[in-house]
């Protein structure tokens, strides 16, 4: 405990949106419990996935209200709030007033909102965290906020600053026993995305500094010795683009060999950044890349600032069918200056390139993207009707048109 002080209790509620294969908790969740382990912080886990039939809210309130009884006042209750459950966390907090708590509100929905907005969406929160929050909770915790902490104190001017943290300084939830290691597992090298996509909450244009954005080799072979000692079947690799670095992933690679890994990996990957020396790196390994395409169309590629060279995609693409490397492609429908017409177009040329699985998502306009403040322009509507709203009109298609192309995505799925 640094300095001898008394730490207080904290409390992390996740309420996740998980695919099947994924863990118990998130790595993010999972995360910011193996920093406050490593601390000496007391901690524990209200765990409910928000897209279970099983889901009940009130069943997280009444779970977090004894696991306050037993902690005792004065802990810190955390929360990731994310586009998924910013009404759900929006809920639970207004019921704690007068538990004799203090409320700490991360996540993307808060670290992308803008400053001088944060007391007016959430009333109910004491503390909320732009950026990573690892050490942002052991802070609180320990009372002692460290400089750059990302932390804004509700009721004080918000500078809308975000943490700076070095990832090299985090412990491994998954050495530290934080994080469930299961026959599938997620699992991250890097966090942030040097790219600039409008749609995208990694974005970080021109703050993406890779010296601060990449965990510690030693770390990562640790961690890939254990996965290989306990069998791990399935890896999904979270970095927004895995090899922006190609020397230091090349490296990774190498290895995830020599650890004697033997899981199905996946990795999210830029066609531009594809080079023979990567492709040469991936051999002897069990591997399947995921590239995020998002259209073929230039007018819309550029309206997302999600430029694609199409002469190197296509060259790429020959290559993987070469060395057969599995890979599938992502597109999105929904985009600014797409038309039914021009998104049959993107699957049609995906089809001809005889890509393994072509997957189609749909546009969801998140906070603090530049999409999310571009809706009137493009004259974008969102459904009322679910838990992730998403764009189903514009001024260049109809619900008509979307329902169409929600029905060609869900047969590429099944195909």
């Amino acid at each position: 405990m640094p300095g001898g002080c008394t730490m207080k209790s904290v409390i992390l509620v996740s309420m996740e949106y998980p695919r099947p294969q994924d863990g118990k908790y998130g790595l993010g969740i999972s995360s910011i419990a193996a920093a406050l382990e490593d601390a000496g912080v007391s901690w524990r886990i209200i765990d409910a996935q928000i897209n279970s039939p099983d889901f009940s809210l009130a069943n997280v309130r009444d779970e977090l209200f004894q696991a306050i009884e037993e902690v005792g006042e004065g802990c810190l209750v955390g929360f990731s709030t994310y586009v998924w459950n910013d009404l759900e966390v929006c809920n639970l907090i207004r019921q704690l007033r007068g538990a004799g708590v203090e409320i700490v509100l991360g996540g993307p929905q808060i670290s992308n909102t803008p400053k001088g907005q944060l007391e007016d969406l959430y009333p109910d929160a004491d503390y909320f965290v732009r950026g990573h929050g690892e050490m942002a909770m052991v802070g609180l915790a320990s009372e002692i906020l460290p400089d750059n902490s990302g932390i804004h104190v509700a009721g004080e001017p918000d500078l809308g600053v975000k943490v700076e943290l070095e990832l090299l300084d985090l412990p491994s939830p998954y050495l530290l026993g934080t994080a469930e290691i299961r026959e599938s597992i997620r699992w991250e090298t890097q966090r942030g995305c040097p790219y600039e996509c409008s749609f995208c909450q990694h974005r970080e244009l021109g703050k993406w500094q890779k010296d601060r954005c990449f965990f510690g080799e030693q770390r990562l072979e640790r961690e890939l010795a254990l996965f290989a000692t306990a069998g791990v079947k399935r890896i999904s690799v979270l970095d927004p683009v895995f090899h922006v670095d190609q020397t230091r992933t090349i490296r990774i690679l190498n290895s995830i060999k020599t650890a004697g890994v033997g899981a199905q990996i996946s990795l999210q990957c830029r066609f531009e950044a594809c080079t023979p020396q990567f492709l040469d790196a991936l051999e002897g390994l069990n591997v399947t890349l995921e590239f995020g395409l998002q259209t073929i169309i230039e007018g819309e590629y550029r309206s997302i600032g999600r430029p694609n060279s199409m002469k190197k995609v296509s060259s790429v693409i020959r290559e993987l069918h070469e060395r057969q490397i599995d890979f599938e492609v992502s597109l999105i429908y929904g985009l600014p200056k797409q038309t039914l017409k021009s998104f049959l177009e993107s699957v049609d040329w995906c089809k001809q390139q005889k890509i393994p699985r072509i997957r189609a998502w749909p546009l969801m306009l998140l906070r603090g993207t530049p999409l999310y403040e571009q809706k009137e322009r493009y004259g974008f509507k969102e459904s009322s009707d679910q838990p992730i709203p998403i764009v189903v009109s514009s001024n260049t298609f109809s619900e008509e048109d979307h329902v169409e192309m929600a029905r060609i995505a869900r047969e590429l799925e099944e195909n």
